[in-house]
């Protein structure tokens, strides 16, 4: 199966299981690297259009780097390498606070447990999915942010409909809201088309087997 075939599968069934409790260890993946964006520029003011166009660009990013390590010999190592750090995140956080969440440490350690058994057991084609997994989950939690979001604000019935708004941890479109006298949702209509070119573009020209 060809790298955008399998992009396309996991962006579909992503984007259907993205309001649910299913992918919460994705979710968590989107909010560390809100957070680190948060904690790095904590000296801007919050909700300013500034620190949203850094977490935007941060999270763009992010996505483009993980296409590119995916097509590489590298990118096998990829969910362990993440699985690591942001379990080591844990550990620093709940030191500092003094307290660990159990349901943030399981849903850490699920998908930690799935890339070493499918490392340990060589089983390359697992990896590739489970690479795949990782890098358009963070997509979708930005297409989620940038379009959904401010979607389900337009009327009740839409925030109704739209479940995949439920679990948002990405909040970029807020600050947009009326600037320059342009609805937000218009603001996340054009941050969403400007991000998608880079990401579909590196999707479609892959060839990583």
């Amino acid at each position: 199966m060809r790298s955008e075939e399998r992009a396309g599968i996991i962006s579909i069934i992503l984007l259907f299981l993205w309001g649910t409790l299913i992918t919460e260890p994705f979710h968590i993946f989107a909010r560390y690297i809100a957070s680190a964006v948060k904690y790095a520029f904590m000296w801007l003011e919050e909700g300013s259009v500034i620190k949203s166009l850094i977490l935007y660009v941060v999270v763009v990013s992010a996505v483009i780097l993980m296409q590119l390590i995916s097509q590489s010999k590298l990118g096998t190592f990829m969910p362990c390498a993440i699985s690591t750090v942001f379990i080591a995140m844990l550990v620093v956080k709940s030191i500092h606070k003094q307290h660990v969440d159990v349901s943030e440490a399981i849903c850490l350690a699920i998908p930690a447990v799935v890339a070493i058994a499918l490392y340990l057991l060589k089983l390359d084609k697992g990896l590739k999915w489970f690479t795949d997994v990782y890098t358009y989950s963070l997509a979708i939690a930005l297409l989620n942010a940038l379009f959904f979001v401010p979607l389900a604000k337009l009327n009740g019935t839409l925030d109704k409909i739209l479940y995949i708004t439920n679990y948002n941890n990405i909040n970029i479109t807020e600050s947009f809201k009326d600037l320059a006298g342009i609805p937000e949702i218009v603001w996340g209509f054009f941050l969403t088309a400007f991000a998608s070119l880079p990401v579909i573009y590196l999707a479609m020209t892959g060839r990583r087997k």
